[in-house]
């Protein structure tokens, strides 16, 4: 693997002549434009959807390099035309019974929000972990200077955090993985990797170094990075987000230009219990560092069978042509006292998305009776936390 210190960063005149080059050939994605996207990039198709007005979550089968078809925190990626024969771009990793030995990024594609199928010319996983270390938690992004798609992903060793990065130009010419950040182990829990309107790029993470799967909502901390590359970030600084009774484990930011807002959806566990129990909250920001979460969760466990017993991080796009978000969840259902990860998407418009999230039709946490093999899966989950 590449270090840091041995990445050859090109001349900022050179990069900016590729990239004014490229991007007159490629659209950008539905995410922050940069300015030297041409007006025409900017223009979206819709969202490939059918006539219903809100799709509750729906399962998605899913083909993982190991052949249990378990998959768990998904990230997705989505042009405005095909790139590379694809507008749905995804990356998620394989966690079959909670197996972290298996939790590697993997790479799929789709025609729509509902396709998700390997990228083809690639096997699967993307990365491998070192030796005593497992792999989790992948991000997309699109470098329209470079034309070309990253992969951040976390390594976890016995005492530290790394963030890594692959990058594409084809969508199957993975580059070999570059260290960009470490810090101590939990430090650097659920990168989301956001390229701002001027070029520079921006991460939030969740540090849970004081605690794990287990951490208090007091000792939790949210914080953001900045890079002018995206490959050589600076010093952390605190994100103020908080949820009643919540502790904010993994989370998905992304800004949403027509709205002049940052978005993110939080899985957050009850405090002083662990990360098996959490739900997906909605949350935005003007500025990307004080936050105001909504006070009900979008999704709960106890909706749709597959994510019955656990809803993890998820991801979302917003389609401002149609004021729709489009929501990938994750989560698990238990079946012989064991977890079993499954994804599901739904569509949104926005307004039926504030209306559940604020309270006038939002989901409740069912009632859940204790002891069974609910609780048996949920032990052998944090016996089982690496």
């Amino acid at each position: 693997m590449l270090r840091l210190k041995d990445f050859a960063t090109p001349t900022s005149r050179c990069v900016l002549a590729v990239g004014i080059a490229l991007l007159a050939c490629h659209a950008a994605p539905d995410e922050p434009e940069s300015p030297l996207v041409p007006e025409a990039a900017q223009v979206e198709d819709p969202a490939p959807f059918q006539a219903a007005d809100v799709l509750e979550p729906n399962a998605l089968p899913v083909i993982t390099y190991d052949g249990s078809g378990e998959i768990v925190h998904p990230d997705a990626l989505v042009f405005p035309r095909e790139w590379r024969g694809a507008r749905f771009w995804y990356a998620a990793t394989p966690y079959p019974s909670g197996n972290p030995a298996f939790e590697n990024p993997s790479g799929y594609l789709g025609d729509n929000a509902e396709d998700f199928r390997p990228i083809p010319g690639i096997t699967n996983p993307l990365a491998q972990p070192e030796q005593s270390a497992y792999l989790s938690d992948p991000d997309l992004s699109y470098d329209p200077v470079r034309d070309e798609i990253r992969l951040y992903y976390r390594q976890t060793t016995l005492d530290r955090d790394e963030l890594f990065l692959k990058t594409s130009h084809k969508g199957f010419d993975w580059s070999v993985p570059v260290l960009v950040a470490q810090e101590k182990k939990y430090s650097l829990i659920s990168p989301a990797i956001v390229r701002e309107q001027d070029g520079s790029w921006r991460m939030w993470t969740v540090d849970a170094s004081n605690g794990g799967c287990r951490i208090r909502a007091a000792n939790v901390v949210l914080v953001q990075r900045r890079s002018r590359d995206g490959i050589r970030w600076g010093n952390g600084e605190p994100v103020r987000l908080s949820i009643p009774d919540r502790v904010p484990w993994h989370w998905d930011v992304q800004y949403i230009k027509s709205k002049n807002e940052y978005w993110a959806l939080v899985a957050a566990f009850p405090d002083a219990q662990d990360c098996s129990r959490s739900s997906v909250y909605f949350a935005r920001s003007s500025d990307g560092t004080t936050w105001t979460v909504s006070p009900a969760p979008l999704l709960t466990t106890g909706v749709i069978l597959p994510l019955q017993d656990l809803v993890y991080r998820s991801t979302f796009r917003y389609f401002a042509n149609e004021d729709v978000v489009t929501v990938w969840f994750s989560g698990a259902r238990v079946e012989n006292t064991h977890f079993h990860y499954a994804l599901a998407t739904a569509r949104y418009p926005y307004n039926e998305l504030l209306r559940r999230v604020n309270g006038t039709s939002a989901a409740k946490e069912p009632a859940r009776v204790q002891g069974g093999p609910l609780h048996k899966a949920r032990v052998s989950f944090i016996d089982a936390f690496p």
